[in-house]
């Protein structure tokens, strides 16, 4: 029997009136949505730092107004003109534009293009992949990156920054199962133990980046993943051994950073950066290894998980743009 949609339903939905952004809980109905072949009960949606800018405005993110934020999702196919999927599938959804140029996750129905929509691989449960999300897939990327330039777990440990955040804490979880120590920096230094908890094998104190810089530091560091960019990325970069490599995935401490080619000439560093976007065989095979030989323990990323409601959300975003929230956070909508 199909399933009984409902008249409205609540979302977050943004808007820009003047040049001014604002967000606001309303009800809509399915029609309001973006289109797509796939209507998706939507259960868990994942808050990132790009969401939290797009609901204040505070970036140019989102390319037409009004929209729904929240660039992932994790739910339930409800209908679907699009034979690859089927009512009662577990899919989830990122990149593609999603809470950009699409209608994404914060509210209790997405409906989406069926070329954005990935079926739940084997070892995951929808809990499991929204608490990986897309921060998960931002780490594997990198790791994949790694690995394909020849670094080893022998060559040293992977440098860590923003480690309190989301990517920080799948990091963490990720890394170890490849094999490679890792070396969290931060600048919340009375979480060390919870870093170390979670799988850092070194708790750097980002207090580090006071002291005066030389042209290159001591080379400590086989890779680096950095999620701050500014004087962050540029301690990284002198810090690093001959022949490693920086993935740069985030920029919450600045577009800018200072730095010289010293890095790229003495020590033959490599620099990339990486979005959480990726053609789809790349998708499918990185989901299937974040849901086997990846797969972090899920028990020990649990403390670090939050969940909300979204009436919470507009007040969580402020703290999360405040850099007053650690861990993941997820959007839990009543079933």
């Amino acid at each position: 029997m199909p399933t009984a949609l409902p008249e409205n339903f609540q979302v977050l939905r943004t808007h820009q009136a003047d040049g001014a952004v604002q967000s606001r809980l309303e009800r809509v109905r399915i029609d309001d949505l973006s289109p797509g072949e796939v209507l998706v009960r939507v259960r868990y949606a994942g808050v990132n730092y790009k969401d939290c800018l797009s609901l204040y405005g505070q970036a140019r993110i989102i390319t037409e107004f009004p929209r729904i934020a929240g660039i992932e999702l994790v739910g339930q196919v409800l209908q679907s003109s699009d034979p690859s999927f089927t009512p009662g599938q577990d899919v989830l959804v990122h990149g593609f534009q999603t809470g950009i140029a699409f209608d994404g996750g914060f509210a209790e129905y997405a409906r989406v293009p069926a070329g954005h929509v990935h079926a739940l691989p084997p070892g995951l449960s929808p809990h499991e992949a929204a608490v990986l999300g897309v921060p998960a897939f931002t780490v594997a990327m990198a790791l994949e990156r790694f690995l394909e330039l020849g670094v080893t777990p022998q060559a040293g440990p992977v440098a860590l920054s923003g480690a309190s955040g989301a990517v920080g804490l799948m990091a963490l979880g990720i890394l170890p199962r490849a094999g490679f120590g890792v070396a969290a920096m931060t600048r919340r230094m009375e979480q060390a133990d919870a870093l170390r908890a979670a799988g850092a094998t070194e708790v750097i104190d980002a207090a580090v980046l006071q002291q005066p810089q030389r042209p290159l530091e001591k080379p400590r560091f086989a890779a680096a993943i950095d999620n701050v960019g500014g004087a962050t990325l540029s301690w990284l970069l002198r810090s690093l051994k001959d022949g490693s490599c920086l993935a740069s995935v985030g920029n919450a401490g600045g577009n800018e950073f200072p730095g010289s080619v010293l890095p790229f000439i003495m020590r033959r560093v490599q620099m990339f950066g990486i979005v959480a976007n990726a053609p789809w065989d790349q998708r499918r095979r990185l989901w299937a290894r974040l849901a086997s030989d990846w797969k972090p323990d899920m028990e020990c990323l649990m403390p670090q998980v939050r969940h909300i409601a979204l009436d919470e959300l507009l007040g969580h975003a402020q703290q999360q743009l405040q850099g007053a929230v650690s861990g993941r956070t997820l959007v839990e909508f009543p079933q």
